[in-house]
């Protein structure tokens, strides 16, 4: 039986798309660049900040021609995260929302005394500023997130520092997630891997990185309470 239930954040528990491509989108402006359509984020997001900025400037880079180095690339990045950062760590939106059945499905959890966890690559601030406005304080046993001397997902230090504060061995910990980073930090942790449908990615990214269980829609999580 599982007896801890590691969930990931953005396009697992929160629909987080609309406010992380209005604001990049609005930092983007502000420095003279084309926004970036809000379909691209489903592709730019899940590995942090960073990672998402550089994939940002690498789409622009081709989109528009502008024939950057590398060096030049990585200097648009540095312009502009710390501004973005700063704003989406000091700021609630409106535009943020859990998805469907998840608030009522992970109350059923705790009534059954499941150990609840957040694992995300998002800013540590940002992700508990939200999961206080969605959930209340204090919901989640633990929240891991971006802070320093943690490295980001699919690194195992999160992984590694849940089971260190909760006791439970690998197996007894099941993990959601809706990106191949996910999958891959499930499999190397050695937990159970689910692949979640509503998210950002598709279905076949995330069997292809290791999901041994998919499902389609938020009740799906309570299957996992007996097994």
């Amino acid at each position: 039986m599982f007896k801890g239930f590691i969930f990931d954040l953005d396009g697992t528990l929160i629909d987080s798309l609309e406010t992380i491509g209005n604001l990049f989108n609005s930092h983007l402006s502000k420095r003279g660049y084309e926004i970036c359509d809000y379909d691209l984020y489903n592709d730019f997001v899940g590995d942090g900040a960073q990672v998402m900025a550089t994939r940002a400037f690498n789409y622009i880079n081709e989109r528009d021609k502008l024939n950057l180095t590398e060096e030049e690339l990585t200097k648009r990045v540095e312009e502009i995260l710390p501004d973005y950062l700063y704003e989406y760590n000091n700021r609630d939106d409106d535009f943020t929302k859990p998805y469907d059945k998840i608030v009522e499905t992970l109350n059923k959890l705790k009534k059954e005394g499941r150990i609840l966890a957040v694992c995300t690559n998002k800013p540590m601030k940002a992700a508990q500023i939200v999961l206080d406005n969605i959930f209340g304080k204090d919901f989640f046993d633990f929240i891991l997130g971006d802070k320093p001397g943690i490295r980001l997902k699919p690194h195992q230090d999160m992984i590694d520092e849940f089971k260190r504060i909760s006791g439970l061995d690998s197996k007894e910990i099941v993990y959601f997630g809706d990106t191949s980073t996910d999958m891959i930090t499930a499999v190397n942790g050695g937990l159970y891997p689910v692949g979640v449908t509503w998210g950002f990615r598709s279905k076949e990214e995330l069997l292809e990185n290791g999901a041994k269980a998919i499902i389609d829609k938020p009740e799906e999580i309570l299957k996992f309470l007996n097994s």
